[in-house]
Order: C-alpha cells, then structure tokens, then sequence
C-alpha cells in the first residue's frame, strides 16, 4: 500500500468515527466545549459593557438637564432625560438577571448599578420632605453622584491605562458555569429583600411627608389615615373647629364628620368655582375611589348648619396653574392613556412650583381667612371642613388672633 493510500484510509476512519460518535467524535465536543466558556464570557462582557452604557449616558444627561435648571432656570433635556432613566431602569433588571445566570459577574460592581434607580428615588424622599424647597439642588447631587459612581466603576473595571471597549472585560469576570444556588438567591432576593426595603423605606418617607406637611392634621399607619380634627375657642367664646378633609374615603368617615358638627354652625366650604365653565373644576374621584374600594367625598359628605361658599374661583389662578389642573383632572376620570400620558410628561416652565403651591395653598388659604373673619362677628361657631394640605397654615392664622386648642378627635378616613 503506497503512503498516499494510507493516509486517505486513515482520513476515512478519522471520518467515519465522528459521523459514528466515536472518540474522535469526543474529541470534536471537548475542544466545542472549551471555546464556549470564551463565547459566552464575551457575550456576558458585551451585554454589561452595554449596561454600563446606559447608565453613564443616563448619568451624564442627568446632570445636565439639572445644571440647566439649577444655574439657567432652562428644561431643555427633561424629556430626553425621562426616556434615558427608562432605559435605564430596563437596563438594571438586565444586569440583575445576568448576575443570576452568571456567577462570575462582579456584583459588588454591578448590583448597585441594577439596583441604584429605584434605591436612590427612595433614599432622596426624607431629603425632599424636610428640604423641598431645594429640590432642585437635591436631583443635582443625585445626578452629580451617579456621575462620580460611573467614573468609579469604570476606573475599576479598566484594563491598562484607558477605558475601551469592552467596557467590562472577560478577565473582571469570575466562575461563568450555571449554578442553581446563585439563580435561586437572586431571584428570592427580590420579594425577600429588594421589595420590602423599598416598601418599608417609602412608607416610611411617606409617613414623615403627611406628618411634616400637615402639622400632624392627618396621621398614617399600619391600619390606615387618621384625621384629626381640632376645636380652636377663644376667651370671648368664639369657636373654630379645623376638619381636614379627604376626596376620597370611607362612608362612615364623612357621616361620623357630619355628625360632629353643631346644628347651628356655619360651615366654610372648600371647592374652587369656575365662572367661565362651570362642570370644569369639578374633581372627578371615582376611579380613585373604587380602585381601593372607599366612596367619593362628594357623594356622602352632606353636613348640616349654614354652609358658605369659602374658595376662590379658577379665573384667580394662573395660566400654567390652570392647564395643570385641568390635565389633572383628566387623569384623574380618563386614567393612564395615550391621551393622558403626553400631559404627565409635559415639562413645567421654570418656576412653576412655587406659583403652583401660592395658587392652589396660599391664595385660595388668604381668601378663606378673609372669609372667616367677614363671619367670625356674627358666628359662635365656624367649621372649616378643608383638605389636610391648608390646615397648618389656618392653624397658625387663627392661633394668632387669639384661639387656643381646647379639644383633638381622631377620625379614620381611609382602612388599610
């Protein structure tokens, strides 16, 4: 048999054992097998370096968009900024399910990156409660932080002396082999721990808000929102009982109010008018209401005594002011549409906040006062059924005039 004969009896052989499975058909797998590990890390480095990516952009237009209304009362990047922090948000939840598939990926890096939109939305609440006149100066800080952990991550995770792509290389990642107990961790991390310290750490901040801004007027807790109603007298014998009021709530609340109301009161009532359109300014609460099973104020609130028109018309209100409340209320009967959504993305102009807390809180609280005193002269007892937001400041103003509290009743406007 000639060389050449041979080696193409032996090419056949070598043929027909990988056709067969034979060993060479495992030699074939392993050495499969052994670049799949090199496929997959690349794979893994690509989808985290794109991660990375968007958190970085999302970062960087952050604090942009807040350096512009900070320093140039400008929002030119708001929109732009909401769709990033989207994608941003899309983004974590892929990274945590890498970390879940792959062991081997850094989660002292990568779990903060996963976890850091909704971590920081909850830790800055507190801060926006005791400083919201600064909020601004607040979402700088938090976009100028994210800005910092980026070029942190980045510099941890280079290679040599510049950052390139792969943003997160193959040899920062560990073990790459499945493993059940890693899978099985992640994913009871998230009802077990990520879910109850988000709850717990926004019900908290939740809890701070209603006491800090209603002066202790509405309290919530673990079996629902407690009213408190206050009796205010005065030497002369002049009363003032302040009863803050909810636009949803349970039945038994606005009848166990009603109730409480002496026969020969007059009763200052909360509603802004609307000259113009009179059904515009009407607050339509029923899908509130029936979402978590509780009445709208208006359906049984009917107290008894002589009741008085005590609020501003919308004509008083500002431009801005106007459409906001309009978009509002759309919402708050149509819900979240495609309608509906453009106007809860529709950026403010600069300033807007403050002209917004004067029309909807201090204008229409200055023309309730100018009411109560008109009717204090010839009243013995003025009850002032308003939302839970006025009341701090009634409170102060008639604390001023001489009225001391003489008795607090709790009510229960909403059962959790």
């Amino acid at each position: 048999m000639t060389e050449s004969s041979t080696l193409r009896a032996l090419y056949g052989l070598l043929e027909f054992s990988l056709r067969a499975g034979q060993p060479g058909m495992m030699v074939t797998r392993m050495s499969e097998t052994s670049q799949a590990p090199e496929q997959s890390g690349s794979m893994t480095s690509a989808l985290l370096s794109l991660v990375l990516t968007v958190f970085g952009i999302s970062a960087v237009v952050s604090l942009l968009d807040d350096s512009l209304l900070v320093f140039f009362q400008r929002q030119d990047l708001t929109l732009t900024r909401t769709l990033l922090l989207l994608l941003m948000l899309a983004a974590g939840a892929l990274a945590y399910a890498i970390m879940a598939i792959v062991p081997g990926v850094p989660k002292r890096v990568f779990l903060p990156v996963a976890l850091f939109l909704p971590v920081s939305f909850v830790a800055v609440l507190p801060l926006l409660v005791y400083f919201h006149e600064h909020a601004a100066w607040i979402g700088w800080g938090g976009s100028l932080l994210q800005v910092l952990f980026t070029f942190l991550i980045l510099r941890h995770l280079k290679q040599g002396s510049a950052i390139r792509w792969p943003l997160c290389p193959d040899a920062r990642l560990g073990e790459r082999s499945f493993h059940w107990g890693n899978l099985t961790a992640m994913l009871l991390a998230v009802p077990l721990v990520v879910l109850p310290a988000l709850l717990l750490g926004t019900a908290l901040s939740a809890k701070l808000a209603v006491d800090h801004f209603t002066d202790g007027f509405v309290a919530l807790g673990p079996s629902g929102v407690t009213m408190q109603l206050r009796r205010y007298v005065r030497d002369d014998g002049k009363q003032i009982t302040l009863v803050p009021m909810s636009h949803v709530g349970e039945a038994t609340f606005y009848q166990e109010i009603c109730e409480s109301f002496p026969e020969n009161s007059v009763v200052l009532m909360e509603g802004v008018s609307d000259k113009n359109k009179p059904t515009s300014s009407h607050s339509n609460y029923s899908r509130m209401a029936k979402s978590i099973g509780v009445v709208e104020q208006q359906e049984v609130f009917k107290p008894k005594g002589e009741l008085v028109a005590a609020d501003v018309d919308m004509s008083e209100f500002s431009p801005a002011t106007r459409d906001m409340l309009k978009g509002v209320l759309l919402v708050h009967s149509k819900g979240l549409t495609e309608e509906t959504m453009p106007i809860l993305l529709k950026p403010t102009p600069p300033g807007f906040e403050k002209q917004l807390l004067d029309d909807i809180l201090g204008k229409r609280n200055r023309h309730l006062l100018r009411v109560l005193h008109e009717r204090l002269p010839s009243a013995s007892h003025i009850v002032i059924p308003w939302g839970a937001a006025h009341m701090p400041e009634i409170s102060r103003e008639i604390v001023k005039s001489g009225f001391r509290v003489a008795e607090t009743r709790e009510f229960t406007a909403i059962r959790f």
